[in-house]
């Protein structure tokens, strides 16, 4: 019976492979509708209703703020961001979601889930709720471990 050091080991390496291949074909499906990751990175940090400040995105993504600059410029041409100067402190630029943006993200995420039914299915054996639950608990420990970062 392997011991938890080796059990963690193929967890991490097994969640790292499942990022790696879920990256890959939605880097497929969205080069057909003219985006990239990294856009897809801050249209799924954003929301229509909870504006965030470029300074947030940029410690959520991890990116230079010239870099989130350049992303959302493009998102805000293509009208799927919006992007707006705070009233009291012009220094503060805030980022929502657009209508268009919301169902674009949306699509993307549905496709997202897609190809997850795909991968499960004829899996009968696989209690897809205990698995959640397990994943969920996971996420809300590693969340403990670093209170000030935020994940999708």
């Amino acid at each position: 019976m392997a011991g938890l050091a080796e059990e963690t080991q193929e967890l991490e390496l097994l969640l790292r492979q499942i990022n790696y291949l879920m990256n890959h074909y939605t880097r497929t499906y969205l080069s057909g509708r003219g985006l990239t990751m990294p856009r897809f990175w801050v249209l799924s940090n954003l929301a229509p209703d909870k504006p965030i400040t470029m300074g947030e995105l940029q410690r959520r993504l991890f990116l230079a703020p010239a870099t989130i600059t350049g992303l959302v410029d493009g998102l805000v041409e293509e009208k799927l961001v919006r992007r707006w100067r705070d009233d009291n402190d012009r220094r503060l630029v805030y980022l929502a979601l657009t209508p268009a943006g919301e169902e674009f993200l949306a699509g993307i995420l549905q496709y997202r889930s897609s190809v997850l039914e795909k991968a499960l299915v004829n899996q009968d054996d696989i209690n897809l709720g205990q698995l959640n639950a397990f994943l969920r608990l996971l996420l809300t420990n590693l969340r403990y471990l670093c209170p000030h970062l935020r994940s999708p």
